[in-house]
Parts: C-alpha cells; sequence; structure tokens
C-alpha cells in the first residue's frame, strides 16, 4: 500500500470500521506532519481530528466548512492525509485487538460457568470471534529474535513498496508507449 486508505465507506460518510468507535476514537493527535517536515493544513488537520472522534464525513464537513468531496479526495489522494487517518485506524484495532486478548480468561470463566449450567452459546460465540478455536502461533520470545522478525519484516514492506514502484513505473511506461 502507498500509504492512503483504501477501504469503503457507509453512505452515511462513516466508515464501516468507524462504526462504534465513539468515545474510544478520541485518540486523536494535533499537528500530524507531512514527509518534508510540514504539518497538514489546518482545515486537513481539524478533518483529520473530528474523524478520529468518530464523526460522520458529512458532519467534518460542515464543522470545517469543506466539502464532503474534498475529505473523500483527501483520504484517496493525499499520502500524508491518508497515512496519518491509517496509523490512527492502525492504533484502534491493535487497540481492540489486545482488548479482546486481555478478555480471553474472562470468556474462559464464562463459558466455564455456561457449561455448568447448561448454556454455552454465548461464550462459545465469543471465544470464536476471538480465534481461540484455531491454531495461533506464538511469535518468539527471546527479544533478539523479536528484534530480528520485526527487521525482516519491515526489509520485507520496503522490498514490497520498491516492487510496487517499479511495477507502477513499468506500467506507466507501457502506457506512454501504447502498449
Amino acid at each position: 500500500m502507498l500509504g492512503y486508505y483504501t477501504g469503503n465507506f457507509t453512505g452515511n460518510g462513516v466508515f464501516m470500521s468507524d462504526i462504534g468507535s465513539g468515545a474510544s476514537g478520541q485518540l486523536a493527535v494535533t499537528g500530524e506532519r507531512k514527509d518534508n517536515g510540514e504539518k497538514l493544513e489546518e482545515k486537513q488537520q481539524a478533518a483529520l481530528d473530528l474523524l478520529r472522534i468518530g464523526i460522520s464525513v458529512a458532519e467534518t464537513a460542515r464543522t470545517t466548512g469543506i466539502t464532503q468531496q474534498t475529505i473523500y479526495n483527501w483520504l484517496r489522494h493525499d499520502p500524508v492525509f491518508g497515512a496519518a487517518y491509517n496509523r490512527w485506524h492502525d492504533e484502534m484495532e491493535k487497540g481492540a485487538q489486545s482488548r479482546l486478548l486481555m478478555m480471553t480468561e474472562k470468556a474462559m470463566d464464562a463459558l466455564e460457568k455456561a457449561l455448568e449450567a447448561g448454556n454455552a452459546r454465548a461464550a462459545l460465540q465469543l471465544l470464536k470471534g476471538m480465534g481461540m478455536f484455531r491454531q495461533r502461533e506464538v511469535g518468539p520470545t527471546d527479544p533478539e529474535q523479536v528484534r530480528q522478525t520485526m527487521e525482516i519484516e519491515r526489509k520485507k514492506k520496503k522490498i514490497a513498496l520498491k516492487r510496487d514502484r517499479e511495477s507502477l513505473f513499468m506500467e506507466n511506461m507501457k502506457a506512454e508507449a501504447g502498449y
């Protein structure tokens, strides 16, 4: 991915994955910086802050005095704005996953109680939704191995980005040559 939002919008201007984010979405960090060290434009930052707290695109547009289309364009075509939104989105998803993992023991207790009471449906659904019934590979426990794994993943992403850029370059060359 080249650092822009590629997800889907609902008809009411809310991202599908944002529904229900509510107050937990108040992770807004002002002053996002562009790659060259400049800050996002004031209206971009204001729009990003509102989107981060779960305000719809329509309401964000009304509040900031810009059009919905401008916000959609920033999300789809402005790599810096899209990257800032994606960073927040990634943090939210990781936080939610961490909370679910912390609830595993409670879910297991609930499952045990439900089984003892003869009704395990709700607990089983929760555990299934958490992925507890599929085999999960546990990562390395040695800090040096974790460091090496992280470095390998970083290099893989860098190679994939380079490959994507080269592919795009070749496609552009073919298009310009009339192929």
